[in-house]
């Protein structure tokens, strides 16, 4: 009898560590950050749109991972755009537009579809699509008051529409 209720006691232990350690996980899933285009980096690329097709399909993207675009400050920009304006490198009623490098952390599963708006740049294949799936961990925390926030005019963004984009700059 004793020895019965001390394997119970190993297994109900077990158990609880099993479930401990997989909840840890869950809470401790890191976002990963990626450079759009990796060395490239955010520029027209030399092999015009496919590059920037194969360079998002070789990633898995979730929630919460960081995009980091660089680019030459005035020389290339980054656009959010609709579907459809990406389809046609239509940069004219942009969604959001920055003229600076910046990163970006994505806080919803959706596909964001990025041009450059300068003359030619996404004809000629600077445009990418990327797809972020839900995370397996827990929701981000709300973002911190907008008395935390820096002045509006200090940020470099151009901000065109009053809904919930799904990311923030990081």
């Amino acid at each position: 009898m004793v020895k019965s209720s001390m394997n119970n006691g190993k297994v109900m232990v077990f158990s609880v560590a099993v479930a401990a350690a997989a909840s840890m996980v869950l809470q401790t899933t890191e976002a990963a950050e990626y450079i759009v285009g990796d060395d490239l980096g955010w520029t027209v690329p030399p092999n015009g749109a496919a590059t920037y097709v194969e360079w998002a399909s070789k990633y898995n993207f979730i929630v919460n991972d960081i995009l980091d675009f660089k680019f030459a400050q005035g020389e290339q920009d980054v656009t959010l755009v609709t579907k459809e304006n990406f389809e046609i490198c239509n940069s004219t009623d942009p969604l959001f537009q920055l003229q600076k490098p910046a990163r970006f952390q994505f806080l919803s599963a959706d596909t964001f579809y990025f041009i450059c708006s300068f003359a030619g740049h996404c004809a000629q294949g600077q445009k990418v699509a990327v797809t972020f799936a839900p995370s397996a961990s827990p929701s981000p925390s709300p973002c911190p008051s907008s008395a935390d926030a820096p002045p509006a005019a200090s940020l470099p963004l151009k901000f065109v529409l009053s809904r919930k984009v799904g990311f923030r700059k990081v």
